[in-house]
């Protein structure tokens, strides 16, 4: 592994959406840009999602090789899957938007391109219901598995019940 030293570098986000709005050009992805707060913003079809991220991962003059974090969004009409990535190389960040159907989500991972992905997208199956394709591990993270909805869901329905305690075996 090379040892690269990063020194700070002055970003202009119209640069930023200039070089990512010509590579994804090239590959024939259909994206829009927007700032707000001064960060970059992309929306794009969750089809693409997979070959964006591997576009921006593997490219060396885009060089967006960590992945800050994933997260998802309930808009009660439509799910929202987040992707905030960074260029250490040339101090850049970008936040990728993708809208899934409410009532069938389904998006690739990006667990291949995105090592770090992994936790994440475990996360968004079980608080969400996404369906992740192509995860590699797709177990239960953070709940007991009984549970009726997912809970980072707007609808989903609190219900206060004394609950049965479920040993740990459960998980391994």
């Amino acid at each position: 592994m090379e040892v690269t030293e990063y020194k700070y570098k002055e970003v202009d986000n119209k640069d930023i959406i200039s070089a990512i709005e010509k590579k994804a050009e090239e590959a024939r992805i259909k994206t829009s840009f927007w700032e707000f707060r001064n960060q970059v913003f992309c929306e794009i079809d969750a089809d693409s999602v997979k070959k964006f991220c591997r576009l921006l991962n593997s490219d060396a003059e885009l060089s967006f090789e960590y992945l800050k974090c994933l997260t998802a969004v309930d808009y009660i009409d439509y799910l929202e899957m987040v992707y905030c990535l960074y260029s250490f190389k040339n101090n850049w960040s970008i936040n990728i938007k993708a809208k899934l159907n409410a009532m069938n989500p389904r998006i690739d991972s990006v667990t291949d391109v995105y090592r770090g992905a992994d936790w994440h997208e475990r996360e968004m199956a079980e608080m969400f219901g996404i369906k992740i394709k192509g995860h590699p591990n797709l177990k239960p993270l953070l709940l007991a598995g009984d549970e009726a909805g997912f809970p980072l869901r707007k609808n989903f329905e609190i219900k206060w019940e004394e609950r049965q305690y479920i040993p740990p075996e459960k998980f391994e």
